[in-house]
C-alpha cells in the first residue's frame, strides 16, 4: 500500500461529552472525524467515536490528552463512560478508498445533489449538482450539520449576495453550494488546515467555480464585509469569534451558525445576540 503512514485512533464515549473530546483531540491532530447515530459511518444511539489520524510518535500524547480530558469531563459531570479507544496503522490513500463504502450520490436541502467520482447517481431537472471528493477534509453533505447549513441557505437563495465567506471550509462543499446559489457573488473559503484549503481548491475546481478563492489562515485573514457567513464549526470555537464574525458582516447580512450540540446552541446564541446581531 501507498500513501502517507498515519496512527488512527478511535475514542468513542458517550455523545454528551464528544465535542469536548473532539476539540482537545483536533487541537493536537488538525482535524478529527465525529461518528454519531446520524452520520455515514455510524456510532450508537447516545455515543459517539472521535476518529483522528496523525504521526505514529504523536499517538501517545494525544490518547494521553484525550483521555485527561475524559476524565475531566467526568468530574464535572458530564456522561463519558464507558471509554473505548482503537489504535491502528492507516494510511493516507486507505482513508481516501475507504469513503467510496459509503459516500455515495446524495441528495442535501431541496434540489442540492452531492455527489463522488465514482457514483454519478441520477439528476433531474433543476438539480444543483455538486461533484466532491473529501480527500481527507471534513464534508461530504452526509453529517446533518453540513446538510442544515446547505438547507438555510436555500432559505436565503433568493436574495442578492455580492460577497460570502464559508469559514471552516473543510472539503469546500459550503464554498460550491453558495456559489451554485449565487453565482454572481465573490466567495471566499477560509481554513486553518492547508490540507482542507488544498482539497477545497480541487473541489471548486472540478466544480467549474472560478468565483471563489481560498485562504489558509483564520477569520483574520478573512477581510468583510460579507453578504452571507457559512461557518459549520463547533462551539469553542464559535463563542470566541463572536464579536469578530458579527462585525465582518454587511448590513442586513446573514450569518448561519452549525455544527453545535443542543447543548451548545444557547450560549453560542447569547454570544452572537450580545455581539450585535439580530
Amino acid at each position: 500500500m501507498t500513501g502517507v503512514a498515519w496512527t488512527e485512533l478511535s475514542i468513542e464515549v458517550a455523545a454528551e461529552a464528544a465535542e469536548l473530546v473532539a476539540s482537545e483531540v483536533a487541537e493536537l491532530t488538525g482535524g478529527v472525524e465525529v461518528r454519531d447515530a446520524g452520520t455515514l459511518v455510524r456510532a450508537a444511539e447516545g455515543r459517539a467515536a472521535i476518529v483522528a489520524q496523525c504521526a505514529p510518535e504523536a499517538a501517545d500524547a494525544v490518547l494521553a490528552a484525550a483521555l485527561d480530558t475524559c476524565a475531566r469531563a467526568r468530574a464535572a459531570g458530564l456522561r463519558v463512560d464507558p471509554v473505548s479507544v482503537r489504535r491502528r496503522e492507516a494510511h493516507e490513500d486507505e482513508w481516501r478508498d475507504v469513503w467510496k463504502q459509503y459516500f455515495r450520490a446524495t441528495r442535501v436541502g431541496r434540489t442540492f445533489v452531492v455527489r463522488p467520482s465514482w457514483d454519478p447517481g441520477t439528476i433531474e431537472d433543476g438539480d444543483r449538482v455538486i461533484d466532491l471528493d473529501p480527500g481527507r477534509a471534513f464534508g461530504t453533505g452526509g453529517h446533518a450539520t453540513t446538510r442544515l447549513v446547505i438547507a438555510l441557505a436555500e432559505e436565503i437563495g433568493e436574495r442578492s449576495v455580492a460577497r460570502f465567506l464559508d469559514l471552516g471550509c473543510g472539503s469546500g462543499i459550503l464554498a460550491v453550494a453558495a456559489a451554485r446559489l449565487w453565482p454572481r457573488a465573490a466567495g471566499l473559503a477560509v481554513d486553518v488546515d492547508p490540507e482542507a484549503t488544498a482539497c477545497a481548491r480541487e473541489n471548486l475546481e472540478r466544480n467549474r467555480v472560478e468565483t471563489v478563492a481560498t485562504r489558509t489562515g483564520t477569520l483574520a485573514d478573512a477581510r468583510g464585509p460579507f453578504d452571507v457567513v457559512l461557518a459549520n464549526i463547533q462551539a469553542d470555537v464559535l463563542l470566541p469569534l463572536a464579536g469578530a464574525l458579527v462585525a465582518a458582516l454587511a448590513p442586513g447580512a446573514t450569518l448561519v451558525l452549525s455544527g453545535l450540540l443542543t447543548e451548545a446552541a444557547p450560549p453560542v446564541l447569547a454570544a452572537y445576540l450580545a455581539a450585535g446581531s439580530r
